[in-house]
């Protein structure tokens, strides 16, 4: 069935008609609806921002925990430029100190060794009859089981194959001459007294074992025993089954790597870290700081020009939210409080240094107020109070834990913040449906028009098609004279 354009019957302009009908039916309710998803989505982007802001101003808050601004520093100062010979590592209980270390020995382990010419070849026979080989140092064991007529190289590979080798190497050395072949092992477990020893169930296995089966003899010898690491800290020797020492010092750990030079130690110095504790500070200031910017963007009002309707200042995404200050608001008072468990004279911000401007910001200040500026305020406590930096934000009563527990409730899931967020998707989603359904009722509100106007344009085609037979009927009547 051919489609015949609307108003082709008439030849009145009724595609145009219903085209301009349909468009203003569109355009009321979609006018609303992108005026409403542009307001949902820039109040989404608004909360996503406060929310990546708050984050940040609480990970610089976390960052303020006791362990962290208890740090010590641990520094070497090695003996050479071209060795490094201790590395050391301190907790935050440590106490201040300078201290002469000397490495005199390392960690080593032991090493096993069968007899001169007690083998030609790789390929002799290290037992005529079965048994079992159980290798042990330190508390650690392994078996192998051996069997009759195994070659000493089946011998090497089966210990080096052994899933649960604690680190016992074997090796075959090609001596010759008055050497012969000999079967070689080294473990890796240090320590003296933990050097490796090789037992049996059969006697005939007494050639590869240090520990020989009912009174022979062994045939294995050690011939490097294992040995502790050795330090000497200010004249005091202190040794270790590894070469990791632990609470040598208290509280401090250090790793040796090489024995120092005669009459040329290390020097470890361990202090507290001043200026970490400045940079946490700082990042502390900043971020809140940051905050405080972004949350007066995000609820500025709109500015008018002086005929009250033209816009001179667009508002914030979330001007239309008074929470959004409110968290502010409640931040900000936290910061204002004393810490009651905290040193005496190290309570709060401002005996720490950190003053509030009129503006909102937080800073330390250079200028005097009373005796002291901010400046001098924080290198007094950095210098002479340092452990009271920690209390002030660390205790269970300091700002690390209520301020921590108030941006929590905002930035947690589930928090505040997620909340609104939810509802704002939620609230464009629906946006979206109504969309789906407004366009569905112009589709059916287009195809009732056109119906509606094609039979009014078949009827005044018809009219015109009569009004024309009738008029030329009537002109085709005799005139009378």
């Amino acid at each position: 069935m051919a489609i015949r354009a609307l108003g082709s019957a008439s030849g009145l302009d009724l595609e145009s008609l219903v085209t301009q009908l349909v468009k203003a039916e569109r355009i009321s309710k979609e006018d609303r609806l992108e005026t409403a998803k542009k307001s949902l989505d820039s109040s989404l982007s608004g909360y996503g921002k406060l929310k990546s802001a708050m984050s940040k101003f609480q990970d610089a808050v976390k960052a303020l925990s006791l362990d962290n601004l208890n740090a010590r520093t641990a520094t070497v100062k090695q003996p050479t430029d071209t060795k490094t010979y201790i590395e050391a590592t301190a907790k935050n209980t440590a106490a201040a100190g300078v201290f002469d270390i000397k490495v005199k020995a390392l960690a080593a382990g032991s090493r096993v060794e069968s007899a001169d010419l007690a083998y030609s070849s790789t390929s002799d026979v290290v037992s005529a009859t079965a048994g079992e080989l159980t290798f042990g140092a330190d508390g650690k064991s392994f078996k192998i089981d051996v069997t009759a007529g195994m070659t000493l190289d089946q011998l090497r590979q089966a210990i080096n194959s052994k899933k649960d080798n604690f680190g016992v190497s074997a090796n075959i050395i090609n001596g010759g001459g008055t050497v012969g072949t000999k079967l070689v092992l080294t473990s890796n477990i240090t320590g003296a007294t933990n050097d490796l020893t090789i037992t049996n169930n059969n006697a005939a296995l007494d050639g590869i074992s240090t520990v020989p089966n009912g009174g022979g003899t062994a045939g294995l010898t050690v011939t490097k025993p294992a040995a502790s690491a050795e330090v000497i800290i200010d004249g005091i020797s202190t040794f270790s089954k590894t070469n990791t020492f632990t609470n040598a010092l208290q509280d401090t750990e250090f790793k040796v790597q090489n024995l120092t030079p005669d009459g040329n130690n290390a020097t470890l110095t361990i202090a507290t870290d001043k200026k970490g504790t400045e940079d946490k500070l700082k990042a502390f200031i900043d971020n809140y700081n940051a905050l405080v910017t972004e949350v007066e963007g995000l609820t500025k009002n709109r500015v008018l020009g002086p005929d009250g309707k033209s816009v001179v200042t667009e508002g914030g995404a979330l001007n239309n939210d008074p929470t959004v200050r409110s968290m502010l608001n409640m931040v900000t008072s936290a910061l204002g409080k004393s810490v009651p468990s905290a040193s005496a004279g190290l309570n709060n911000l401002y005996s720490l240094g950190i003053t509030m401007t009129s503006s909102g910001r937080l800073e330390i200040s250079s200028s005097k107020i009373g005796s002291s500026s901010g400046r001098e305020r924080l290198d007094s406590a950095l210098a002479d109070n340092f452990d009271g930096i920690a209390k002030l934000f660390g205790n269970s009563d300091g700002f690390n834990t209520t301020l921590n527990g108030l941006l929590s409730q905002f930035t947690q899931k589930g928090g505040l913040l997620e909340n609104k967020e939810t509802s704002l998707r939620n609230n464009l989603t629906k946006n979206a449906k109504d969309l789906e359904v407004h366009n569905r009722y112009i589709e059916s509100y287009e195809t009732t028009l056109r119906q509606r106007y094609g039979a009014l344009d078949t009827q005044l085609g018809q009219l015109q098609g009569t009004s024309s037979m009738l008029s030329s009927q009537l002109a085709s009547l005799p005139r009378s004279r």
